[in-house]
């Protein structure tokens, strides 16, 4: 039995609007004033977050302010992109319709709050939790990101949904032995929800509940 749907944020509450390529630029960028060329070129292949964790283990005393700084620029270019968006038409009504169901509603992500908060204002009255890169370093697609937010729902894996727009929430959701919804509205194709195991793949959030309901 579903008791809760744990919900990736862009993409899949609310139309992309983040330049990835243009934030990886302005890290990378930060990154160059602490370490050499062959570092960064050596790291190119890992997400940002993790580029900027290990870059950070890597520099020891002067890591804390490497950090420091990559996720204040990171956190203002996350904010401006997203300044002037909105979640989609219909967030609000799927979020409203599980709740009326009794389902506890989560929300994941590897942006900052304050990002969320801008695009979605009344979220935290829409939702019984959200767990950022802010309260973890351990994000998506590691499990742990997961596993926190399930414990702050008290809920078990085996009663929960995990809905996301990218390979990295189902790649999450599956370590964490959670069931997965690939959601097509956001940037990733049906073949590669499948590729990496997703449960069910849909056009958007407003089938979540006709699954839930199953």
């Amino acid at each position: 039995m579903i008791r809760a749907v744990i919900f990736d944020f862009d993409g899949t509450l609310v139309p992309l609007a983040l330049n990835f390529d243009h934030m990886r630029e302005e890290i990378e960028s930060i990154a160059a004033r602490y370490v050499g060329a062959d570092q960064i070129a050596e790291l190119r292949n890992l997400y940002t977050l993790e580029f900027i964790y290990t870059i950070e283990a890597r520099l020891n005393h002067r890591g804390a302010r490497f950090r420091a700084e990559s996720f204040e620029r990171l956190c203002a270019l996350e904010v401006q992109a997203v300044r002037g968006n909105a979640p989609y038409p219909y967030t609000g009504d799927v979020l409203a319709a599980l709740r009326e169901r009794g389902i506890k509603i989560g929300v994941i992500s590897r942006n900052c709050l304050a990002a969320i908060r801008t695009v979605f204002p009344r979220i935290e009255e829409c939702v019984d939790a959200i767990v950022t890169r802010d309260d973890t370093d351990l994000v998506k697609p590691h499990p742990a990101h997961v596993e926190m937010l399930l414990s702050k729902l008290g809920v078990r894996p085996d009663e929960a949904l995990l809905v996301g727009d990218h390979p990295t929430d189902i790649m999450a959701g599956r370590a964490a032995k959670v069931r997965t919804v690939g959601v097509l509205a956001g940037r990733t194709a049906s073949d590669s929800f499948t590729e990496v195991g997703a449960d069910y793949v849909v056009e958007d959030i407003r089938s979540v509940t006709g699954l839930v309901k199953q």
